[in-house]
């Protein structure tokens, strides 16, 4: 609770969504064309981070639970007959049990413009998705834009198997702060960073669906670390900064690396618009010859209309 009134005391979050999806009711009432249908996504998860810090030390790790709340309101727009778009204000949140600073929510707008490649049910797909977001932290050091650039694509083989693959591109957009360091970068929150999924969906009951998934990220990272591990790190870092978020002073520094990320997911239906959904993801990165490694358990509720 105190989370919340302090987060959303900056109305300018909830104004940004509010006015966004009034733009929409707006447009379609003056569209010429047909909307297929409203769109209401609500989710609230928890998952445990072995490693929040992303550090190659393991006696440097932080673990914690993030509770994240998230709900997208919107309109689908029906473009032709095989092509629809998707226009949402989006918000999430993301509360951790321990360290507060980093609580944060998230707001924009996003849109999804798919294009199915014929009529039927077995038919390959492909999507366009952009969006653009204020990011909000109790540690205002962190405040950020965060723009997203999706392409994904897809097919159903039969009724029970769907593969997608998918690229992201995301570019967070900070603010520019003083150095650790003389002479260094405080942009430690300007990442570029790119991401290649493929993803599988096995229908193996009526409600339940596997998916087992594979990430392969790269680009710009973050990680924080204790002053005695410094001098190792600070001649691979691009920039860097003093950071008390976690309660004490780090040395919080942007790295460029790569990670592959193996994930395995199940979702169970409970009605025809609610489900429960779990997952574990295991992490495996390396930037200048350091390995780092992260686990990531999730459990969801999530409703959508």
């Amino acid at each position: 609770m105190v989370f919340t009134l302090k987060i959303f005391r900056k109305f300018r979050l909830l104004n940004i969504c509010i006015s966004l999806f009034l733009l929409i009711i707006m447009f379609s009432s003056t569209s010429h064309a047909e909307w297929a249908e409203w769109i209401i996504d609500a989710s609230l998860s928890t998952q445990y981070r072995d490693n929040i810090n992303y550090i190659y030390i393991p006696d440097e790790k932080r673990e914690d639970f993030v509770t994240a709340p998230a709900i997208s309101l919107g309109r689908y727009y029906q473009l032709g007959e095989y092509t629809r778009l998707r226009l949402t204000a989006d918000i999430s949140s993301e509360i951790f049990g321990r360290y507060h600073k980093l609580d944060s929510v998230v707001a924009g707008p996003s849109f999804v413009l798919v294009q199915k490649l014929g009529l039927g049910h077995d038919i390959p797909w492909i999507s366009l998705k952009g969006s653009a977001s204020y990011l909000t932290v109790d540690d205002s050091n962190r405040d950020s834009m965060i723009y997203t650039a999706v392409i994904n694509a897809g097919k159903y083989f039969g009724e029970r198997i769907d593969l997608q693959a998918g690229y992201l591109f995301t570019a967070r957009r900070g603010k520019d702060l003083n150095a650790a360091e003389l002479g260094a970068s405080g942009n430690v929150f300007d990442l570029d960073s790119q991401r290649i999924s493929l993803i599988a969906n096995f229908l193996v009951a009526p409600r339940l669906v596997i998916t087992p998934g594979y990430f392969y990220n790269t680009g710009d990272f973050l990680s924080s670390a204790g002053a005695e591990y410094i001098r190792a790190i600070k001649r691979f870092s691009k920039a860097n900064i003093l950071d008390d978020a976690y309660g004490e002073t780090l040395w919080t520094y942007k790295m460029h690396g790569f990670s592959h990320q193996l994930l395995l997911g199940a979702s169970y239906a409970l009605t025809g618009h609610l489900s429960l959904n779990t997952d574990y993801s295991r992490v495996l990165g390396r930037s200048s010859g350091w390995n780092y490694y992260e686990n990531i358990a999730k459990f969801a509720i999530m409703y959508s209309f």
